[in-house]
C-alpha cells in the first residue's frame, strides 16, 4: 500500500486569539506572530494545522513539521 503525504510548510501569522504551540505548550498571546502549518489540501487542512511558537520555529526551522511534541 502506498501512504499519501501532504507536503506542508510554515508560515507566519497573528492570531485574533491565544493559541498554544503544539511544540512546547507555550501559550501564544493574542496578536503575538508564531508559524502556522500550511499544505495543499487547503481548507480540511487548515482546521487541523500546528502551530509554533517564534522561539521553537527559530530553534528548529521547517525541521518542527518532521518532529514530534517536546513536552
Amino acid at each position: 500500500m502506498v501512504e499519501k503525504s501532504i507536503e506542508t510548510h510554515l508560515v507566519k501569522k497573528q492570531s485574533q486569539f491565544p493559541t498554544m504551540c503544539i511544540s512546547c505548550n507555550r501559550t501564544i498571546p493574542i496578536y503575538e506572530p508564531h508559524f502556522v502549518e500550511e499544505g495543499i489540501t487547503g481548507h480540511i487542512h487548515s482546521l487541523i494545522a500546528r502551530k509554533y511558537c517564534t522561539e521553537c520555529y527559530e530553534k528548529h526551522g521547517e525541521h518542527l513539521l518532521h518532529m514530534g511534541p517536546t513536552a
